[in-house]
């Protein structure tokens, strides 16, 4: 799971509160935090790196964008065999087109806009393209960062704007209870920053044991 300042941390579609307040709050590498809890469930993170922002310094990544234009140039070279997928998918079904290429159909469960979809990601153009395409329908080549992709939309429901607003205010309350967490999650971060704490529990607790003897 990845976090960023400022913005709510999420896990497989999943909002996990107070975490990413707790990450760039003052946590050190390796610390494990406190346990968080929302309607969804309990949660504990773990922070194993932190990098700063900005603008990342060319010697830096230029062996990512080599391998990124390495990817491209192959997704590139996918593109015709998937506009031959296409058009014989209009002309008989996916299902065969897809088994004379020697390829395989995969089916998602249905999802939103915003969803993290198995094989296809988030906010991504095969997302995207999803919702304008028809029932039925098979669209043209669809290039996205990971593949190309010939799809098929075979259900849609359409969204029920009365059914939102009826839990609007449910939805209201559970985000402003996560911004409340994170509030105080910084303020006890910030407490344990400032604080000076001289441990002397184990001296205690020897001399409750003498005392006892």
């Amino acid at each position: 799971m990845q976090a960023f300042e400022g913005e709510p941390a999420v896990m497989n579609g999943v909002l996990v509160p107070s975490a990413s307040a707790w990450a760039f709050g003052g946590a050190r590498v390796g610390e494990t935090s406190d346990l968080f809890d929302d309607d969804n469930g309990y949660f504990m993170a773990r922070l194993d790196s932190i990098r700063e922002g900005g603008e990342a310094k060319f010697e830096n990544v230029k062996e990512d964008v080599r391998a990124r234009v390495a990817v491209q140039h192959q997704l590139d070279k996918l593109i015709p065999e998937a506009q031959r997928v296409s058009a014989a998918a209009a002309t008989s079904t996916l299902e065969a087109a897809a088994q004379q290429a020697n390829k395989k159909v995969e089916k998602t469960a249905m999802f939103s806009r915003s969803s993290i979809v198995p094989g296809m990601g988030q906010y991504t153009e095969a997302v995207g393209a999803a919702f304008g395409l028809g029932t039925g329908a098979v669209s043209a080549p669809v290039k996205t960062q990971e593949g190309v992709y010939v799809l098929r939309v075979d259900k849609r429901v359409v969204s029920d704007s009365t059914a939102w607003a009826a839990q609007r205010e449910a939805q209201k309350t559970g985000r402003l209870q996560q911004l409340r967490q994170q509030k105080i999650q910084m303020f006890l971060q910030d407490l344990r920053k400032a604080a000076k704490v001289d441990d002397r529990r184990k001296q205690i607790n020897a001399a409750t044991r003498r005392a006892e003897t």
